[in-house]
């Protein structure tokens, strides 16, 4: 294994605007000009710093947005803690494609047990993520956008 999986900068952003705001070890930038975004978010990533989004705000340099990259994993352990949103991710042998392919399946945790909530990757909508990491990110995207 060579590294961590981050979440995409459209999902830090997402993570940070729905309140996000735990230790990481990397984060985005981005540049603005006139309040739009001129230029590729660029990942930093430190090895001896934890940043969290609250410490990230630059009050000198208000064109520059700076968001927290947490994992992708810890932004699905944010989910279960914070919002009892577990997400499930896994693969299936695709009969129509002769191939594998990954699925999220996403449950609210109960008192009284669990709600299913949503599936993407099934035999009846024939879509599937080609990776892992991919079927995590639409997830926790998803969760974001729809749930909460």
């Amino acid at each position: 294994m060579t590294g961590e999986d981050y979440v995409s900068f459209e999902t830090a952003k997402l993570l940070k605007e729905k309140g996000f705001d735990e230790k990481c070890h990397a984060f985005y930038r981005k540049t603005l000009l006139n309040g739009k975004i001129i230029d590729k978010a660029e990942l930093h990533i430190s090895t001896h710093l934890s940043l969290i989004n609250s410490n990230l705000q630059d009050k000198l340099y208000k064109e520059i947005v700076y968001c927290a990259a947490p994992t992708l994993q810890m932004a699905m352990k944010w989910l279960r803690e914070v919002y009892n949103i577990h997400i499930n991710i896994d693969i299936h042998w695709l009969y129509f494609a002769n191939q594998n392919g990954w699925m999220y399946i996403i449950t609210k945790i109960l008192e009284n047990g669990t709600d299913y909530v949503e599936a993407k990757g099934d035999e009846d909508d024939k879509y599937f993520y080609s990776t892992y990491e991919e079927a995590c990110e639409a997830a926790i995207k998803y969760c974001l956008e729809e749930l909460i």
